[in-house]
């Protein structure tokens, strides 16, 4: 989520399906009444990605939250679960990049590989120590400031710097000396099946729509796009029912009719929709 924009658009696309032969899977009759499966091991039934301030009696109805660490105090955290007890707090953490805002910056100028020109930031090498140890010493941070998990956004800009295999082992050792965190993957198509047993879920960014930056406008996804997208979606069923992982999906829209379409098409699959109208989830 860069804050959590796919950094690759241009994959090479191939066929998939939904369950349904249908044309389009933007048609909100669906032929059925029936609720979605989706039984998960964190039982919840709804999120929010929030990487503003304040705003915590809001945040607060919803069963599980993405937020950026660093606007917010342990006391914070502590009365987001005084309101609801239930609740599952997310740190916001990234993996493969490292923005100027972090404090540990300057420490990790000298592993970056090269600069991300869409946001300012930088290619981490992954594999380094010093990388490990910073990551694993903010999750212990997070840890006792009343988080329960980290969600590990720029996977994909680690897999787009050929670092797939690393990757993947820097998931597990978070996940062997951190036994109870929730931890949620943020796409990573091309890993997922190699992490899905170090996971609890995955959120699947631009699931039915993509954001037009030029013009300021989101689209549906159609064609190759989107058989590329439900073959993906797929996979993720299969890694859902086989590991009992929670899959989310975040779309951008421009109304509430195309929030509407997004939502069905979640539902379809038996994933959790999230819909926004704003591209850098500053609103809720």
């Amino acid at each position: 989520m860069k804050k959590i924009i796919p950094i690759f658009l241009f994959l090479v696309l191939f066929c998939g399906c939904l369950n349904n032969s249908k044309d389009t899977i933007y048609d909100t009759n669906d032929g059925t009444n029936d609720k979605p499966n989706i039984k998960n091991n964190l039982n919840i039934n709804n999120f929010w990605v929030y990487y503003g301030s304040n705003n915590i009696e809001k945040l607060s109805k919803y069963d599980l939250i993405i937020i950026e660490p660093y606007n917010y105090k342990k006391d914070d955290i502590q009365k987001l679960k005084s309101l609801n007890p239930n609740i599952k707090v997310i740190a916001y953490l990234s993996i493969g990049e490292v923005s100027k805002s972090r404090p540990y910056y300057n420490d990790v100028k000298d592993i970056s590989i090269g600069k991300n020109q869409n946001w300012g930031s930088y290619y981490i090498n992954i594999k380094s120590p010093k990388w490990h140890n910073i990551l694993l010493n903010e999750i212990t941070k997070f840890k006792n400031m009343g988080f329960d998990g980290v969600f590990l956004d720029t996977v994909d800009s680690a897999i787009y710097s050929n670092q797939n295999d690393e990757t993947v082992l820097l998931i597990k050792e978070i996940r062997e000396k951190n036994p109870n965190l929730i931890i949620i993957q943020n796409r990573g198509f091309e890993i997922v099946d190699k992490t899905a047993p170090y996971i609890n879920g995955v959120l699947f960014e631009d699931f039915t729509t993509t954001y037009d930056f030029k013009h300021k406008k989101a689209h549906f996804w159609e064609n190759n796009d989107l058989k590329w997208v439900n073959n993906q979606a797929n996979n993720l069923k299969y890694l859902k029912d086989k590991y009992g992982i929670i899959v989310l999906t975040l779309d951008y829209v421009n109304d509430e009719k195309m929030s509407e379409k997004c939502i069905v098409h979640s539902n379809n699959y038996g994933f959790i929709p999230m819909t926004t109208t704003d591209i850098y989830l500053n609103k809720i």
